[in-house]
């Protein structure tokens, strides 16, 4: 069975054009929430979980208008699953009932069920989607606790790492892996802004492949994301410059990820 994740957002920041973060495996499940509403529109009614790979506001910011937009077409609790502290970080600076509605406390419109409910996660635990495929939560390194996730079919597997300045837990997940592997890897800033990436937690294009180089011949699929559309040109430039052997193809908004 062909498997398909599309690319929602794609951006490093909120620009004139294009969203920020989000995918989407099916039509309830996605990865974070940068961007679901503009490219979804009514579909956005039938997510009943995002998983989340932190708690910063490109990759969260849609949550608030998928339960404000559709709240009586919904049809189910709509549920977020992600770390802990990210849960906890949502729950106490986002959907506090100061910044936008504590949808945890509002039923659905058939009054039976609340609108939103939290479940945490465990890294390196293996979730089901669907009958045909799993998701697993694993560490990455950024300014708050964050992950990325590996989302598996029986013959292949796609790895998202969200932002990050540290590959090498999913470099061994992939060396470990035996299984056809895509990689989608975040690439947030020039070269020259070298210093400022590495405050940030966000990659290069210089270290990006520096950290990739273990895996250069390896024939796996690799995806870039997460360019700040400021840097959009040089970024794309710089990447042709320092990938070496490597095929990479940067994401845009509507692409379609098959592994």
């Amino acid at each position: 069975m062909a498997n398909m994740i599309t690319v929602l957002g794609v951006n490093g920041t909120k620009g004139l054009q294009g969203g920020t973060s989000a995918f989407r495996i099916d039509a309830q499940n996605v990865i974070d929430a940068g961007n679901l509403l503009i490219p979804l529109k009514e579909e956005t009614a039938a997510i009943t979980t995002i998983w989340l790979t932190h708690s910063h506001l490109d990759h969260i910011l849609d949550i608030a208008y998928i339960l404000d937009s559709y709240f009586s077409e919904r049809k189910e609790t709509l549920t977020l699953r992600g770390l802990p502290e990210t849960l906890s970080a949502i729950k106490e600076h986002f959907l506090n009932d100061i910044i936008w509605p504590d949808f945890s406390k509002i039923a659905m419109h058939d009054g039976k069920n609340m609108a939103l409910q939290y479940e945490p996660i465990e890294v390196g635990k293996s979730y089901p989607l669907n009958e045909h495929q799993t998701i697993e939560a694993f560490e990455t390194e950024h300014t708050v606790p964050s992950c990325g996730y590996k989302v598996s079919s029986n013959e292949s597997e796609v790895y998202i790492t969200a932002d990050t300045s540290d590959i090498t837990v999913v470099t061994r997940l992939i060396k470990q892996s035996v299984k056809k592997v895509s990689l989608v890897v975040e690439c947030s800033f020039p070269n020259e802004r070298a210093r400022l990436a590495q405050e940030s937690k966000h990659y290069t294009p210089k270290g990006l492949f520096e950290s990739l180089r273990s895996l250069e011949k390896s024939g796996i699929a690799l995806y870039i994301n997460h360019i700040k559309p400021l840097y959009q040109d040089t970024i794309e430039s710089e990447i042709a410059q320092e990938k070496g052997l490597w095929k990479v193809e940067i994401l845009k908004e509507g692409a379609n990820i098959h592994f």
